[in-house]
């Protein structure tokens, strides 16, 4: 139930397709929900490959900047490789050294993806995410480089001026606690059983939910153009599998 009204919060008008969309979208949670999960571990270096594959193709052939399909996978690519890869840092303790240069070149393909889809503003909110999540998973070490490069994706973002504000969105008084309320109470949830269990599903859930309460405090708090609440075809592409992690772990 909490689910459903999480993924109803997204639309603020409902017809047959966003009617077919939510079902969708309620459909794909539950499948997730019920499968392995050591398949959604077994996608990280898959997807993190399609991340840096797609940054190539971006370069080389810039007649793809522009389809639609193109962006949605820029928009799936980054939140999935950044996820994956900070979800699963304890699962091999590597150098310091080779974790920062994993993760600079992970950040660098998700920007260049984003940037030339003209997207680059939805990179705040994963940025901010995962500097928050690696704060509470105390990796301290890799702070400064997510600093740092949320810092200077904010300064490129005032230095053009476009892109990061949006017009105010049009909610009713109760549209706007109920999408605050779903995604705020989702996180807590995912936060305690990630405190609790520490397993990988839970910080997956947990790093995805931080994501969503992020971009749409931003969307609904600052009037920023996020995500989750500006384009929820995309949104529920990204939170439909979260949420089904959240479901298999709060099941078993």
């Amino acid at each position: 139930m909490l689910s459903s009204l999480f993924f109803y919060s997204l639309f603020r008008d409902m017809d047959v397709l966003n009617a077919l969309i939510l079902c969708g979208a309620i459909g794909v949670a539950f499948a997730v929900s019920k499968a392995p999960l050591k398949f959604v571990i077994a996608a990280k270096y898959p997807l993190i490959c399609l991340c840096f594959a797609l940054s190539a193709a971006l370069v080389i052939y810039p007649g793809l900047r522009g389809k639609a399909p193109v962006r949605l996978a820029a928009i799936f690519f980054t939140f999935f490789s950044l996820s994956l890869y900070a979800t699963t840092l304890e699962e091999k303790s590597k150098k310091l050294y080779k974790e920062l240069i994993a993760l600079t070149l992970l950040l660098a393909s998700a920007g260049i993806n984003l940037l030339l889809t003209r997207h680059f503003e939805l990179l705040l909110p994963p940025a901010i995410a995962l500097l928050l999540f690696l704060f509470v998973m105390n990796r301290v070490r890799l702070l400064p480089l997510v600093g740092a490069y949320l810092v200077g994706a904010a300064i490129f973002l005032y230095a053009k001026k476009t892109g990061l504000q949006a017009s105010p969105l049009q909610f009713t008084m109760i549209e706007r606690y109920l999408v605050l309320c779903t995604a705020f109470l989702f996180l807590i949830v995912s936060f305690i059983g990630f405190v609790r269990a520490g397993s990988f599903g839970w910080a997956m859930a947990f790093f995805g939910l931080l994501y969503a309460s992020v971009d749409i405090l931003l969307s609904i708090g600052f009037s920023m153009k996020g995500l989750l609440l500006h384009q929820p075809l995309s949104a529920l592409m990204i939170l439909a599998p979260v949420v089904g992690v959240v479901l298999q772990e709060g099941g078993s």
